[in-house]
């Protein structure tokens, strides 16, 4: 018969078991100590509590005050005077200053009219999220005023069996019109116009861009993004005109993988309509295109002229977003009357806060040398942050922020072409359908 040796107790095992010994019992004692004062307990002996509002809930004279959000309450709230028999009975016209100064100004022997709301002219704004609210206007009435019509505009949309397609409306209206953001310059300010884009893809980022950012700012969205109508349902409600990215042939795609419906230079004529319509019938309500990469597709000067007469037959424009060296995109867009912007600078290439902030330096000046500029960038998180702050400060500049589309415009004839959406192309745009 073997022996076995007796082990001493593990001290961790001990321990473990207890603490749990413990926790368990005085749980236990917690919980029935609780459930003797909640049954035998007197509510009047408790300490007592006070209740504090900014305004009594009865009495009909009683000021509302403004939620942060709309409600079915009403638009406005009320504005409250105040009289002279409405304070203390009488007006002071003894002309005695021995009194504090309270900065109020008396005509006569009235007394001055206090008012607590002031009209949307003369109230002083702040910023939240991108969007200037002024007093007596909450941020998602003051949003709602600057989101853009709901897509798609039956006028300028095809139904085919892709999807739906842009067209150019029997009136002559034209998509690039219909979905751009309205924008007026009646003091013909130098303007500069930013893209943010790579939008669909990260949800986080999406989000931010839509929702931090002025709704000047034009939102590009990759055509591969899940619930991309949604999204630019979202950036059109928030005020975003949007465009679309189209995947053309780099020089090298690198680790990436390329999208099947990638635009090459080779391609007929026929494979590059298939390919396109294909793309834009993954979704509706955008102003126009942008190429994502495309070094190579853009120095073919065959598929570049077929594209360019492809976006014009759809009354679409296209934004080139400045990284194609050696592009042969202007002479086809001129050819064929193609409306058309390339950008001045990607402004984070390197996603740097100097470099950023240096590349917005330099659009600044070069729109105060030229009338306007535009740069482009992606979502990420210091680029928004950066373009928070820089848009906020660009009106003390002297300068405006100006949607993309009013940038873009028809170089084919050297005469101002007024688009039936009446926006002035030759000279930047002024109002967008």
């Amino acid at each position: 018969m073997s022996n076995r040796a007796a082990r001493d107790p593990s001290p961790f095992r001990s321990g473990v078991a207890h603490t749990a010994l413990s926790f368990l019992a005085f749980s236990a004692l917690a919980l029935s100590v609780g459930g003797i004062i909640h049954v035998t307990g007197d509510a009047s002996e408790a300490s007592p509590a006070r209740q504090i509002a900014l305004f009594e809930p009865a009495g009909p004279d009683r000021p509302r005050l403004k939620t942060r959000f709309a409600s079915s309450d009403g638009d406005m709230r009320p504005i409250v005077t105040a009289s002279a028999s409405e304070t203390d009975g009488t007006a002071d016209d003894s002309g005695d200053e021995s009194g504090p100064s309270l900065g109020v100004s008396y005509s006569g022997d009235s007394a001055p009219v206090v008012k607590a709301s002031a009209s949307a002219d003369d109230a002083e704004t702040v910023r939240i999220n991108g969007v200037s609210v002024s007093a007596g206007r909450s941020w998602q009435e003051t949003r709602e005023l600057k989101s853009l019509s709901r897509a798609p505009i039956s006028a300028v949309t095809e139904r085919t069996s892709l999807g739906y397609l842009p067209k150019i409306a029997d009136d002559g209206r034209t998509p690039a019109g219909a979905y751009a953001r309205p924008f007026a310059n009646p003091e013909n300010r130098p303007t500069v116009s930013i893209v943010v884009g790579g939008l669909g893809i990260n949800w986080r980022h999406t989000q931010s861009a839509i929702e931090e950012l002025p709704p000047e700012v034009t939102l590009s969205f990759a055509p591969t993004a899940r619930n991309l109508q949604g999204w630019i349902d979202q950036a059109r409600a928030a005020g975003h005109e949007v465009l679309l990215e189209v995947p053309m042939e780099p020089y090298e795609f690198g680790r990436e993988r390329p999208h099947p419906q990638t635009l090459y230079g080779g391609h007929s004529e026929s494979q590059l309509t298939s390919n396109l319509n294909y793309l834009m019938s993954r979704a509706t309500g955008y102003f126009g295109v942008i190429n994502y990469q495309g070094s190579k597709f853009a120095t073919e000067a065959e598929a570049t002229a077929q594209l360019a007469g492809l976006l014009k037959a759809r009354g679409i424009a296209f934004v080139e977003d400045g990284s194609l060296s050696r592009s042969t995109f202007p002479d086809a867009a001129s050819e064929t009357g193609l409306r058309f912007r390339t950008a001045n600078t990607p402004i984070d290439a390197r996603p740097d806060g100097e470099d950023i902030e240096t590349k917005l330096l330099e659009l600044e000046a070069l729109a105060m040398e030229d009338g306007s500029a535009l740069g482009t960038g992606f979502a990420y998180p210091i680029t928004i942050d950066i373009l928070k702050a820089w848009t906020a400060r660009l009106d003390e500049k002297g300068i405006a922020l100006a949607p993309v589309s009013a940038a873009t415009r028809t170089i084919k004839s050297e005469t101002p072409v007024i688009d039936t959406a009446g926006i002035d192309t030759a000279q930047g745009g002024q109002t967008g359908g």
